[in-house]
């Protein structure tokens, strides 16, 4: 199925022993709790209200990397397509009841705002999007703005199983979705993902 822009596993991951970057500080999430509230209205703003960025955008025919979805947005998910969600926030359990109303599997994996999910998050919800994937379902990948936690994500699993450099991976997205954030490559988790693809 393709998908246009739009405005709106039972396996542990193996232990690779790889250094992983060091859990969010405090003070990260004093910080991010602190400026949750202004910049979900400035998201909603942007994407709602003036339009100058789409809610969501799909980055390949099954998996689309968007912002934090609403109660009210499920419904239309579900009628795009979606079966399974992402949530890499922290501060956002997500819309659990109306998923469950849907029929649509979310995989949490907490991750504080403005910093990046551990590597074992990575590589489980890197697992995830490929099993739905190999059953041709739709895939949405989220954290609150769809820039940064999410696209993580995304940029892991064209590298993994879309056989994409991070380079190639990293312009697809912005190609995309170009208010993603354009140095992901650089994130420590990226490329301790990156070193355990090489083991």
């Amino acid at each position: 199925m393709s998908l246009p822009n739009r405005g709106m596993s039972d396996d542990e991951p193996p232990k690779l022993g790889l250094p992983a970057p060091p859990p969010p500080r405090f003070w990260d999430r004093v910080y991010a709790s602190s400026v949750f509230y202004p910049t979900l209205g400035w998201n909603v703003l942007l994407g709602r209200i003036l339009k100058i960025r789409n809610w969501y955008d799909g980055i390949d025919e099954f998996v689309i990397v968007g912002a934090r979805p609403f109660r009210r947005d499920v419904m239309g998910l579900s009628q795009i397509g979606v079966k399974a969600v992402v949530n890499t926030c922290e501060e956002y359990a997500g819309p659990v009841i109306e998923y469950d109303q849907y029929g649509i599997e979310q995989l949490h994996i907490p991750t504080t705002d403005f910093t990046h999910p551990s590597l074992e998050n990575l590589q489980m919800g890197v697992q995830f999007v490929q099993e739905h994937v190999e059953r041709q379902e739709l895939v949405y990948i989220h954290c609150k703005a769809g820039r940064a936690r999410s696209a993580t994500v995304a940029l892991c699993w064209l590298i993994a199983h879309r056989g994409m450099t991070p380079e190639e991976a990293q312009t697809l997205l912005l190609q995309k979705r170009p208010h993603v954030n354009p140095r992901l490559t650089d994130r420590p988790v990226v490329q301790a993902f990156l070193r355990s693809l090489n083991e």
